[in-house]
């Protein structure tokens, strides 16, 4: 218990350098060492609140999810596929960025898995990067990126097919953003944490549905069908 914890400290300093979001969690069935899992997953980001007068920010993403068992109790994530984004409110224009390449990567450390009460909790990083395509509003020229980083602490419990969880995540949000070709901007968030809760389908023993909603730091929700080998 005491590696896992300090093994996810350190990882989680080398790849987020203190940046933090709220990615999709996964849920806590990590794969077996030397087993893959690979889905398609929709992650739909509602509303993202912004700092100050800058408004908020929507994003809807579609991505080929795959997860890697490298050992029993740690499993590597990552993602490739799309992503939009739609910026409005505040007192920046209204701009709707086209479809853009979007992609991701993480980690999950399984701290707890009790089979004879089928508890299991885990933490994990993830990161998804989103880069709309640029947009030209009333003859100005827009871009944009979006950086979204997480880490979570999650807790589940199965009864039968269902796996219902639920944790909390620290996080911090960077949308990337000039116009004209100026020097770029970061914005951040008004608000730096949350709380996620979800569930997992086992459909059959080899594949799973998995849904899950954020709240407080922003309104989102993540659904994505999983097949395991």
């Amino acid at each position: 218990m005491r590696k896992s914890l300090f093994i996810a400290l350190v990882l989680t300093f080398l790849f987020c350098n203190a940046r933090l979001f709220a990615a999709p969690a996964y849920g806590t069935n990590t794969p077996d060492k030397g087993k893959i899992s690979i889905g398609y997953q929709a992650n739909l980001v509602f509303r993202q609140s912004l700092n100050d007068s800058n408004g908020r920010i929507r994003s809807y993403q579609h991505f080929l999810d795959l997860s890697y068992g490298a050992l029993d109790w740690f499993a590597f994530d990552g993602k490739l596929g799309v992503g939009d984004e739609r910026q409005s409110g505040g007192n920046r224009p209204e701009v709707n960025y086209g479809t853009g390449f979007a992609g991701g990567y993480g980690f999950r450390i399984l701290l707890w898995n009790k089979p004879s009460d089928k508890t299991r909790v885990t933490f994990g990083f993830h990161h998804i990067s989103v880069h709309p395509n640029d947009e030209n509003v009333g003859g100005n020229l827009y871009e944009t990126f979006l950086d979204d980083w997480q880490v979570d602490l999650l807790a589940s419990k199965k009864f039968g097919k269902l796996e219902p969880f639920i944790g909390g995540m620290g996080s911090i949000f960077d949308q990337g953003y000039r116009v004209n070709h100026s020097d770029r901007e970061r914005i951040h968030p008004k608000y730096y944490g949350g709380v996620i809760a979800g569930c997992g389908f086992d459909i059959r023993k080899d594949l799973t549905l998995k849904m899950e909603g954020h709240f407080i730091d922003e309104d989102s929700l993540s659904a994505g069908l999983y097949y395991s080998y």
